[in-house]
């Protein structure tokens, strides 16, 4: 449920429009999930997020940059990630499986999860495996796919 709710906190900073936390809470209930203030309070600082000034106003951020995630399946911060460590992506059922260089695992697997790309539920991180999950196959196959074509790999 914190995973589910915590990814869904990502999108709406990915957005860029959230000034306030009691704006979060509003889009967080509208998502499904029942939340208090202190709740967004303590996600907020796990995630690393922070209040930054954009234009005349303060919107919370992510710590990768907060600017927000393009539509595609590899976006800015997963696909700079992916270019220097992995080194193969392939789907496994509902799994995208990630392949890095021993000891980038982690790094691989914290951009997808602040990338807040739609399909991915979550990630597992090893030493060079990353366990992307999605909700069902096609899913797997559509993001191991675009992450493949992106780079070449045979995916």
């Amino acid at each position: 449920m914190r995973s589910r709710r915590r990814g869904d906190l990502v999108r709406i900073l990915r957005k860029g429009h959230a000034s306030s936390q009691r704006e979060i809470v509003k889009a967080l209930r509208a998502a499904g999930h029942d939340v208090t203030q202190a709740t967004v309070s303590r996600d907020l600082r796990a995630i690393g997020a922070t209040k930054v000034r954009a234009g005349d106003e303060l919107v919370y951020r992510l710590p990768d940059d907060g600017r927000a995630a393009p539509a595609s399946l590899a976006p800015r911060g997963v696909a700079e990630v992916l270019a220097e460590f992995a080194l193969d992506v392939r789907p496994a059922a509902a799994l995208v499986v990630v392949t890095t260089a021993p000891g980038h695992a982690a790094a691989v697997a914290r951009a997808i999860d602040l990338a807040g790309v739609d399909d991915v539920v979550g990630t597992v991180a090893g030493d060079d495996t990353v366990f992307v999950a999605t909700a069902r196959a096609d899913a797997a196959r559509r993001v191991a796919g675009a992450w493949s074509k992106a780079f070449g790999w045979k995916g």
